[in-house]
């Protein structure tokens, strides 16, 4: 009885101890439930204060985020969360995800006249953006499963928003079986890890040591199976089908979510995951297979994209073909490829909510469905269109914008990799990637030739917002910003990754 009591405290203590690594997740804990239980009351005022409590929430677990302190960087919680560096840094992309989202949803026609499950709809964002937080700090393989199903749960709804229209059915029942595969094919992986390790603590040097012990087969079958439920995340070949149709009927601030956030966190995951690996026999295997899906996810991506005739369906193959990128950057190993890969992805965020903005001014405003609709609308409004340009030159990788220091970095990345293995495939991947950044031009390019090179449609002239005009520039300064003076970033990130355990 002394021994269970004893047990019992050391338990509590150790929960207390630990307590702190929750901090921003607790706060939008908090302001989830503040939401759901606001929402339940019917007075006008109190519905329209819901967007800016969200606001206000996300702020908050951005300011904490960024100025740190909540944990000392050691710590971790119950070996299943850990605080550090790289968490960290993830934690304030994902809260300006979110922020950027309630942002472009108070512009969004549609989000305006929504009558129903208004509430629900903020509080669902903040519910994702504590499940991309949980993933980011992630160190045990339960806890994994549990953040990803906490951030697929949210992300079916919020798919399901404007549910009267067909296509937004379609795409959430699409959704979910996806996402339901993926993840049981994922968790079926994870039972391998355990079983060959006796371990689900991923990070720990024991799972290591055991993955060296263990069979080199299972060992890659089991990583593969694990990568399923990754590559759902990020949106990767072959688990990328559900991207065109979400992308299609979700309202446009959840697809600009959707792009950046899980994309973020299941990168921040397979960062993490890859490590034990690097020592283990089976590490040349699970590279391989990381390089073919890397080069059929680029290939696919750039490809398709090609024959897209609608905004949202391009962007979504856009969206596959970064993935390709950041899984390329990811085997650049033995060189400094975790900052790059993290500018890069602060990259993707602006340039992602950037473009999805200016579609979703085009969309309210000007009913445009499909490429040719843009048809004489930069000639129109010459701020519109230029900014567009300014964020697809970036998407592609061009200068004078961060989007090519992004891609620089990873290249560069990868070559020192292949100077240092002389790896077939790291070369493979790179001249890949440098080949098809030239594809991207193709399909890119595209929306800026309607815009300023076919007739006008319409001598209607609209007014657009004060509000979105502010935001375009705000995104289109982030990038012109991080090309002129990248070290801004990278050595925040560097510092910040000097708390990585």
């Amino acid at each position: 009885m002394n021994e269970q009591a004893a047990y019992l405290s050391d338990t509590i203590s150790t929960i207390k101890a630990g307590a702190g690594v929750l901090l921003p997740e607790l706060l939008l804990a908090f302001f989830f439930l503040l939401l759901v239980t606001l929402d339940l009351f019917k007075s006008r005022s109190i519905k329209q204060l819901l967007p800016w409590l969200a606001l206000t929430g996300l702020f908050a677990a951005l300011l904490i985020q960024v100025y740190g302190g909540y944990s000392s960087g050691k710590e971790s919680f119950l070996d299943m969360l850990l605080s550090d560096g790289l968490a960290r840094y993830a934690g304030v992309l994902f809260s300006a995800a979110g922020i950027f989202t309630v942002l472009l949803s108070l512009q969004n026609k549609a989000l305006e006249n929504l009558r129903q499950g208004r509430g629900e709809y903020y509080a669902l964002i903040l519910m994702l953006v504590l499940g991309l937080n949980l993933m980011a700090k992630s160190v045990n393989l339960l806890m994994v499963f549990l953040a990803i199903e906490t951030v697929s749960i949210a992300s079916y709804i919020l798919t399901l928003t404007l549910k009267e229209e067909k296509r937004a059915v379609e795409a959430g029942l699409k959704y979910v079986l996806y996402g339901t595969l993926s993840a049981g094919v994922m968790l079926y992986g994870m039972s391998f890890f355990y079983g060959l390790t006796g371990s689900l603590h991923y990070t720990s040097e024991g799972f290591a040591l055991a993955l060296l012990r263990a069979d080199t087969l299972l060992v890659t079958v089991a990583a593969i199976l694990v990568f399923a439920g990754f590559f759902f995340k990020i949106s990767a070949v072959p688990f990328h089908f559900w991207a065109p149709d979400v992308y299609q009927g979700a309202p446009m601030p959840v697809v600009a979510l959707f792009s950046t956030g899980p994309k973020m966190a299941g990168i921040v995951v397979i960062l993490r995951f890859v490590a034990p690996f690097t020592d283990a026999l089976a590490f040349r295997d699970v590279q391989l297979f990381l390089g073919i899906a890397a080069l059929a996810t680029l290939a696919v991506g750039n490809f398709t994209a090609l024959w897209q005739q609608t905004p949202r369906r391009l962007m979504a193959y856009s969206s596959v073909s970064h993935a390709g990128f950041l899984l390329t950057g990811l085997l650049a190993f033995g060189t400094d490829y975790t900052s790059s890969i993290l500018f890069y992805l602060t990259v993707l965020l602006f340039m992602n909510f950037g473009i999805f903005l200016f579609l979703q001014i085009a969309e309210d405003a000007f009913k445009v469905e499909k490429l040719a609709d843009f048809s004489g609308l930069g000639r129109l409004y010459p701020y519109l269109g230029v900014l567009a340009l300014l964020y697809l030159l970036s998407l592609t990788g061009l200068p004078p914008l961060a989007g090519f220091v992004g891609k620089l970095l990873i290249f560069s990345n990868v070559w020192e990799a292949y100077t240092l293995t002389q790896n077939s495939l790291l070369l493979a991947l790179l001249v890949t990637g440098i080949l098809l950044t030239g594809v991207a031009l193709f399909y890119y390019i595209k929306i800026p030739f309607y815009l300023f090179f076919k007739g006008n449609q319409t001598d209607e002239k609209l007014v657009i917002s004060l509000s979105d005009k502010l935001l375009l520039g705000l995104f289109a300064l982030a990038l012109l910003v991080l090309f002129f003076k990248p070290d801004l970033l990278l050595t925040w990130i560097e510092q910040l990754l000097t708390q990585t355990l």
